[in-house]
């Protein structure tokens, strides 16, 4: 999957709308989407309904595992969130983020990006994707083709 950088990043959810309130672990100043690392060590900032997010026990998918976005049901583990493009049937858990503070910056090389839960309107939050990988033509060799890593499949030594 690729998103060009700063594109704001549209998430879906598979469930119908549920009651909106302040979620259980942040505070009725500061929802959690705004400050996902307010949820405890054994919560995810989750969305709740259609329109809002609670600090929720969090699920069982690791940075990387396929994950569902199902509202009141986290599939991700602590402060992770279900990356889900519209339209697809699954998604991959993926850490938030942070521009502004560098102890919630993304890593290998994954970009932090804007995104809003059910459309351009909804609740703002920022997580981490994946740098895309793959495709290419690689590197060079004396055959002209390359390998998709990126190195070279010339002969050592010359």
């Amino acid at each position: 999957m690729r998103f060009a950088a700063r594109s704001v990043l549209l998430v879906s959810l598979s469930v119908a709308a549920c009651s909106s309130s302040s979620g259980s672990g942040g505070t009725a100043s500061t929802p959690c989407n705004q400050d996902p690392w307010q949820c405890s060590s054994a919560q995810t900032c989750w969305p709740q309904s259609q329109s809002a997010f609670a600090c929720l026990n969090a699920g069982p998918g690791t940075a990387g595992s396929a994950c569902q976005d199902t509202v009141g049901t986290p599939t991700c583990g602590a402060g992770l969130f279900c990356l889900m493009g519209l339209g697809s049937a699954t998604g991959t858990c993926v850490d938030y983020c942070s521009t502004g503070d560098p102890k919630h910056a993304c890593s290998g090389g994954a970009l932090c990006e804007p995104a809003a839960l059910g459309g351009a309107g909804g609740p703002a939050f920022s997580v981490c994707v994946p740098m895309a990988t793959g495709g290419g033509d690689g590197g060079t060799g004396p055959d002209g083709n390359g390998t998709a890593d990126g190195g070279s499949d010339a002969p050592a030594g010359g």
